[in-house]
């Protein structure tokens, strides 16, 4: 055991102790903690009695005992029913957003503005003293701060990658709430949770020692107190064997959370919801061109800015067929992902989108969530940036292609779902599937996460990958060998991919077809060779002269683009690449280009009003 589990334990003794001794008290306890012996009252600590006994001749030993179990008891139904209210509804509120977490919030924060004592005391007043009608009040009191925990745990993921990969696996809002959020929210919780076991039995405590708690004759530590308190004087052990252990376990409490709190201890979160199957979603075998997987039409995407509206993509189309790449690529900021990603309505809910998306012959734009499920994660797989958004870091890495192989409907039994599992771990190159899937995402490499990554998107057997800088963050070796992974998928598997970069050099080994995009427009499209081999627009030509070369000598600066990236197609009224454009004249200040092929019946096409191909200049 190391020194930090150890200095937990050692923390969490006294606590412990009287839950195990509460649990015990039938077995354990010398007599009847309310059978009455006047001839014995008061009588000190002894061999008979070792903690004395009462002014009616109760054992104090035994009722100190049975105290634990009622004092420690109601304390867990009401942190039982506290937690799991308040996460519950917190999550909820979490991930709803909008009016839903506008709402709770504001219920949340007056419940936890108004004294809590009061609040019980009303309670109590109104209903009576009582066992059920004290965890009741203490519960009515207790559950906001957990909501709150749970709401500021779960609203920052809410538009985080690894949602929307949940989302695009098929898997409906109850199931990523109860399955996902919510054990992640449950962590936290219970943090806090330890803190408030001593919160809890000094109030249940308080409230028996007022009278409005535990009635006599039953042993209660507050109740003991009360009992107690004539007699402090003469009769030490009665008040004083309850108060230290309310004090033990109030201060253990205390210092558990702290410890929890700081990292030096997690608790376990088990699942609390078994995964569920979804139907496989039948595929349509009518499509206008059985060779085409998707095609896009005048794609737009608008988001709210401010009181008006700001397009960040504008009358984009593409398509790619089956067995073929399309590569988009520019730089942070133009619109690529966006793009890619729109068709799928993996965008924030605020953006609006138009055109037409085909994906054989079912319309993607403005499809209703639950047909989408049927469509996202089946028919449609993704491979996001960043792993370690993507990735769950509570759950294994077998946990999610299990998931995601009941999502797509191959699974069955537990041994069948790891045995698909596995084949989809080995055939995203992973060497060991078995040693893989018991693992965390933390102890693999960035390469291997996205392996992980593509092992689940294979899951529903995809007619499209689409794959969002998948090399952006690994170093130029795994690059290589993901690219190549990714040529071999599509090669042996008859996959359309759509791979997203802003390297135009390094996705020109696996791409068939790029679309160079910049300031929410393609601006040059066409066979990956023709594009390297002879870029014809401006832009094109600076991403490849960024590129360095392997000859250059030493100390030679590199070719760059002045200006910054990052406006929209509704900036300007010409060409949005004017301002940073070397070649540029004045009617390129108002006319905007249209996408033109270079020479008649061909694929590689250009928006460009003076190319330098065609003006005869470098």
């Amino acid at each position: 055991m190391n020194r930090g589990r150890a200095r937990t334990t050692l923390v969490a003794v006294p606590l412990v102790v009287f839950a195990v001794a509460g649990l015990l008290a039938p077995l354990i306890a010398p007599a009847d903690p309310t059978a009455n012996d006047l001839a014995a009252g008061l009588a000190s600590p002894s061999a008979e009695h070792l903690l004395g006994t009462d002014q009616l001749g109760r054992d104090q030993l035994s009722r100190l005992l049975y105290g634990a179990q009622i004092s420690l008891a109601i304390t867990a139904a009401v942190l039982a029913i506290s937690l799991t209210a308040g996460a519950v509804v917190g999550t909820v509120a979490g991930y709803a957003g909008g009016w839903v977490d506008r709402v709770v919030s504001r219920v949340i924060d007056v419940v936890v503005s108004l004294p809590g004592m009061l609040v019980a005391l009303a309670v109590i007043g109104v209903r009576g003293p009582g066992v059920d009608n004290l965890i009741l009040a203490l519960a009515l009191w207790s559950w906001a701060p957990y909501a709150r925990i749970a709401r500021a745990r779960v609203a920052g993921m809410r538009g985080s990658p690894h949602l929307d990969a949940l989302r695009l696996l098929g898997a409906g809002r109850g199931r990523i709430v109860g399955r996902h959020l919510l054990p992640l929210a449950l962590g936290p919780c219970l943090v806090y949770a330890s803190t408030d076991v001593g919160t809890v039995v000094l109030a249940v405590a308080t409230l028996s020692f007022l009278g409005l708690g535990v009635a006599p004759p039953s042993a209660e530590w507050g109740q003991m107190l009360i009992e107690g308190r004539p007699f402090l004087a003469s009769a030490w052990w009665l008040a004083y064997p309850p108060g230290v252990a309310i004090t033990a376990v109030v201060f253990a409490s205390n210092l558990l959370g702290e410890r929890l709190a700081a990292g030096a201890e997690r608790p376990s979160i088990i699942r609390l919801v078994r995964p569920g199957r979804i139907r496989r979603a039948t595929r349509s075998a009518a499509s206008p061109d059985p060779g085409t997987v998707l095609r896009v039409r005048d794609l737009s995407v608008t988001y709210p800015d401010g009181g008006a509206s700001r397009r960040v993509v504008a009358g984009m189309s593409y398509e790619v067929r089956r067995g073929q790449v399309l590569a988009f690529v520019g730089e942070t900021g133009s619109g690529k992902t966006t793009a890619a990603l729109a068709p799928f309505g993996l965008l924030d809910p605020s953006a609006t989108v138009t055109g037409s998306a085909l994906l054989g012959a079912h319309e993607l734009i403005g499809l209703a969530p639950g047909a989408r499920r049927r469509i996202n994660g089946r028919r449609v797989g993704v491979v996001f940036q960043d792993s370690g958004a993507f990735l769950n870091p509570l759950r294994t890495i077998g946990a999610h292609v299990d998931e995601a192989v009941r999502n797509a409907g191959r699974g069955g039994r537990r041994a069948a779902t790891r045995r698909v599992s596995g084949e989809l771990l080995r055939l995203a190159g992973l060497p060991d599937p078995l040693a893989v899937a018991r693992q965390f995402p933390h102890q693999l490499s960035g390469g291997m996460r996205q392996r992980a990554q593509i092992a689940i998107a294979l899951a529903g057997e995809p007619e499209l990958l689409v794959a969002d800088e998948p090399t952006s963050a690994l170093d130029a070796t795994v690059q290589a060998q993901l690219l190549d992974l990714l040529a071999r998928l599509r090669d042996e598997l008859g996959m359309a991919m759509i791979i997203v970069s802003h390297d135009l050099v390094v996705v020109s080994r696996v791409a068939d077809t790029v679309a160079v995009v910049y300031g929410g427009r393609i601006v040059e499209s066409g066979p990956a060779t023709d594009l390297i081999d002879k870029p014809d627009h401006p832009y094109t030509r600076g991403l490849l002269d960024a590129v360095p070369r392997p000859r250059t000598a030493p100390g030679t600066r590199f070719r760059t683009m002045p200006g910054l990236a990052g406006g929209g197609p509704d900036d300007l009224a010409g060409c949005g690449f004017a301002p940073r454009c070397p070649l540029r004249q004045d009617s390129c200040e108002h006319e905007p280009p249209a996408l033109q092929p270079l020479l008649p019946a061909t694929a590689h096409r250009s928006a460009c009003l003076h190319p330098p191909t065609r003006e005869g200049s470098c």
